[in-house]
């Protein structure tokens, strides 16, 4: 792991989540963000959620979730090229270190703005897959230590590994290009889905049989 990449990963990750919790401080007040959780088919007038002038961990859980997402990037545009050495070290580096940013978002989100209350967690409007994104929490790391530990990349380790990919690009996409509250999210997920489409279309058309099980 002491490579170049490993250390512009890392590198990356710290300044993203740095530059996210600096911005948050910043913003905070802006109005960029609405206090009221998003309607729905049962509620749709719901009441504020945050007090004004309380919107610090609004922002901090916002803003540690685009730093996912640019991490993110890196890693689907070269996942189907894990045959080549330098794209293989690129996708597990930024693998690995958009999870911790992921890790860093969910801490925040459960008790810095949910403030440890469960309930709230599993019935606001603001959280679309509570359940999905703890289980996508567990098994990504796992994914990457059989890629860490040099596992054969074959067989049932193939499988999941594609499967995690596409739950955790359907997680970002949705929560950012779908249902994202500002432009700014909407264009990082929309552009995340557009590099893992095209590496996808690229491997399909010039590297089956380079990636498979």
């Amino acid at each position: 792991m002491n490579t170049p990449v490993w250390t512009y990963a890392w590198g990356s990750c710290l300044v993203l989540l740095a530059a996210a919790f600096i911005a948050a401080g910043f913003w905070q007040g802006s109005g960029w963000l609405s206090l009221t959780p998003p309607a729905s088919v049962t509620v749709p007038n719901p009441a504020p959620d945050v007090i004004a002038g309380a919107e610090l961990p609004l922002y901090q859980a916002a803003f540690t979730a685009w730093a996912v997402l640019l991490l993110l990037i890196p890693a689907y545009g070269t996942v189907w090229r894990r045959h080549k050495p330098l794209e293989a070290q690129v996708w597990l580096a930024f693998w690995t270190v958009s999870w911790v940013a992921y890790a860093v978002h969910l801490y925040v989100s459960m008790f810095w703005f949910f403030g440890g209350d469960f309930a709230a967690m599993t019935t606001s409007t603001r959280v679309s897959a509570f359940w999905p994104g703890l289980v996508i929490a567990l098994w990504w790391p796992l994914d990457a230590a059989l890629a860490l530990r040099g596992v054969p990349d074959r067989g049932w380790v193939w499988g999941q590994r594609v499967v995690i990919h596409v739950l955790v690009l359907v997680l970002f996409v949705g929560g950012s290009a779908v249902k994202g509250e500002l432009n700014t999210v909407k264009l990082i997920g929309a552009l995340l889905l557009v590099v893992a489409l095209l590496a996808m279309v690229r491997w399909f058309i010039y590297g089956r049989g380079q990636v498979r099980p």
